[in-house]
């Protein structure tokens, strides 16, 4: 098993040094959409809820929400590109169907995903393999939870984590369709993953007039596959303005370095039709300070402040603050390569609800004064160690092998692109 085979080396943490500065001028460059029909090998690319970059194989992954009522589970595989004055571009040609160890795929109605990193892959020309949070199918029996899979669309296995965040129908647990929404994998290779709500047993959902609500983020070691801490993230409720029925939600989380995550929450009005109406706001998360909550199993009758203290959440732009990012449910996020003047970008990706008349977006953004930071896997293998992500953009070996070898046999390689 992976996580048996590869040593992880102590890493200096650099949490705060680069949070000196206070103005981050988060700001929305360019948005691309694929058409809601589009299709890669003939599998519907819609319903996209997380999306990851790894700087040092130039992977890139996406992964649909669908529980297997369009196709079945899958993650596709990327190659985004952006210059510096923020022209997106992005190809997608290659799909990864979720599979059990024996190769057969995985049942319709087992796991709906919701958020994926890239575990770097060692040596660099491998398989990568995925962490990815799933929501389940709580409904039906289906357990939510942390997964691990390999590239090769193998089934792998669960994180053990606590038993009071397990799914018991009107009485604890995440809500049907709020569990395990967000994951971010740190420079040290531990890992955290984030419930879109309140467990029930903490609190109600997060929406007008319910005060401020608590979500837990839970951390993990990735190489044990346990858990070994957890922390409140507070959910305000949503303006007035927001409209009636308006709910906000933690979406997903991506690592800055070892204490600091970037988070991006939806608030969403209840649909009556297609079109959603959604508020997108990016916080810079802290997690120094913040209480180890593990073990606790209720929330509902402590104080933030005095019995526990939430992570702490900057306020850095919504769609308006941006520059008129489009109002769509933007589920996943991820950084990517620097540009080349110092800015971080910043990629999202839409959720259509597999609808194929409505587009997914990719949106590219950047934000100055931050240096995200990601594993690598170290010179000699079998360990990793924490560096900078740089502005280099490439394509995976294994993507340009491929696509030479089918070149060369007369084989097409059809290619689903920027709209």
């Amino acid at each position: 098993m992976r996580r048996s085979l590869i040593a992880v080396i102590a890493l200096s943490t650099v949490a705060g040094s680069a949070f000196s500065q206070t103005e981050y001028n988060l700001k929305h460059e360019s948005t691309e959409f694929v058409q809601g029909f589009g299709r890669v090998d003939g599998i519907l690319f819609g319903g996209m809820s997380g999306i990851d970059y790894d700087p040092q194989s130039k992977f890139w992954y996406t992964v649909s929400k669908d529980a297997g009522e369009s196709a079945p589970v899958r993650f596709f595989a990327m190659d985004i590109r952006f210059d510096e004055y923020g022209h997106l571009n992005f190809t997608s040609d290659e799909v990864q169907l979720l599979n059990h160890p024996d190769g057969t795929l995985i049942e319709a109605g087992t796991h709906t995903p919701s958020s994926v990193r890239i575990i770097p892959p060692d040596p660099i020309g491998d398989e990568p393999y995925l962490v990815w949070t799933s929501e389940g199918v709580l409904k039906d029996g289906n357990k939510a939870g942390v997964f691990e899979m390999c590239t090769g669309a193998s089934f792998m296995d669960g994180f053990e984590i606590a038993e009071y965040t397990d799914f018991v129908p009107d009485a604890g647990g995440p809500r049907v369709d709020m569990a395990y929404e967000s994951i971010a994998l740190l420079p040290n290779m531990e890992i955290i993953a984030g419930f879109e709500q309140a467990l029930v047993q903490d609190g109600p959902i997060a929406k007008t007039g319910s005060g401020t609500t608590y979500a837990r983020l839970l951390h993990l070691d990735y190489f044990k596959a346990n858990q070994i801490g957890e922390m409140a993230y507070p959910l305000e409720e949503p303006d007035a303005d927001e409209g009636e029925g308006a709910v906000r939600s933690l979406v997903d989380l991506v690592a800055v370095d070892e204490g600091t995550l970037l988070a991006i929450e939806n608030i969403e009005v209840p649909a009556t039709g297609r079109i959603r109406d959604v508020t997108t706001e990016l916080y810079l998360v802290e997690l120094g300070g913040a209480t180890d909550i593990m073990g606790t199993e209720s929330l509902a009758n402590l104080v933030a402040g005095t019995d526990f203290v939430p992570v702490t959440k900057t306020f850095l732009g919504d769609n308006e603050s941006m520059g008129e990012l489009r109002r769509v449910p933007f589920r996943g996020m991820t950084f990517g390569p620097m540009f080349e003047d110092g800015r971080a970008s910043i990629i999202l990706i839409s959720d259509n609800d597999c609808d194929q008349y409505q587009n997914t977006y990719i949106a590219l953004l950047s934000i100055e004064n931050i240096q995200p930071r990601r594993p690598f896997v170290k010179e000699g293998g079998r360990a990793y160690e924490a560096r900078d992500i740089d502005s280099v953009q490439a394509t995976p070996e294994r993507f340009r092998i491929i696509r030479e070898q089918k070149k060369k046999a007369g084989e097409e390689t059809p290619q689903l692109g920027s709209g």
